[in-house]
């Protein structure tokens, strides 16, 4: 099969999965970041073993699943749990390992920041989005979905998953149009020592796409959104979105890697397909809870 085949079937069955996931939310959402978080994580440790770096793999997987189950359940502890997850890394630090120890310790600190920290926010900002936003909340309705799929007595709020989706939306036409605009009109590099291919071009045209699709986006699944908020998202999409591509692509450059992993056929790995997901997440969060 072609890598564009192998593309395609993943995504048949893929993009379906996330959007159901994502908007009934509850445990649905939380099964998905864990899964995201899990394999993200793995492939993250892993792909510097050939570098003789060694991060805490088991445990680090362990603790930030913890971490993530506790932020669902119990938001207002967070820093705390944070600060108990790091001094028990740095215990694993004291034992005998192979390679540098510091090093070990450091990419395992690292890993945990990036991709648990930052999905955790996307988890807070699916939950709470609603009450945050109540006259957003109040503009959608249920669809059904929730009739015929347990919801383990949690309530669905269909905002945020709907929010989420827009992120999602946005974030891929952003993505597919730097890529194309890039290679037809693609002139200026952009990042050369970290990724060759991009170009001021494309990035432009990504920010652009960015604002305008999760504009239209947003008044299609989330009309009671304010414009001052779809603007505002769509920049952060389009900026750091962009951001966390390039984010990534400097950990495999210096991890001397072409994908993360080869467990989505046609696309990489975890951390390839939601790298995007991930960096963009505490921004979008910190402007809901903050604003």
């Amino acid at each position: 099969m072609s890598e564009l085949g192998k593309r395609i079937g993943v995504a048949l069955w893929g993009i379906p999965l996330l959007l159901l996931l994502t908007y009934l939310g509850g445990y649905y959402f939380l099964a998905l970041i864990l899964i995201i978080n899990g394999m993200a994580l793995w492939e993250f440790y892993t792909m510097y073993h050939h570098k003789q770096i060694y991060p805490y793999r088991a445990p680090a997987l362990v603790l930030s699943s913890f971490f993530l189950l506790a932020a669902f359940f119990y938001p207002g502890h967070w820093e705390s749990l944070l600060l108990l997850a790091l001094v028990y890394i740095l215990f694993v630090h004291l034992s005998k390992q192979e390679g540098l120890a510091s090093k070990n310790a450091t990419f395992t600190i690292t890993g945990f920041a990036y991709i648990t920290l930052f999905l955790s926010t996307l988890l807070r900002l699916r939950l709470n989005f609603a009450e945050w936003m109540p006259a957003a909340a109040e503009s959608v309705s249920l669809t059904g979905l929730e009739s015929w799929l347990p919801t383990f007595g949690m309530p669905i709020s269909p905002a945020g998953g709907r929010l989420i989706i827009v992120m999602f939306g946005a974030i891929w036409i952003c993505d597919t149009a730097a890529y194309t605009a890039g290679r037809k009109l693609g002139k200026h590099k952009l990042a050369p020592a970290v990724s060759p291919n991009k170009t001021w071009e494309g990035a432009i045209a990504g920010l652009l796409f960015g604002i305008l699709s999760f504009m239209l986006l947003g008044k299609l699944f989330l009309p009671g959104l304010p414009l001052t908020y779809s603007l505002a998202c769509g920049a952060i999409v389009g900026i750091f979105g962009q951001i966390g591509d390039l984010v990534e692509s400097r950990f495999k450059r210096d991890a001397g890697v072409k994908d993360t992993s080869t467990l989505l056929p046609g696309h990489g790995g975890f951390l390839d397909r939601f790298d995007s997901i991930i960096f963009t997440s505490p921004f979008l969060w910190a402007l809901f809870y903050y604003g």
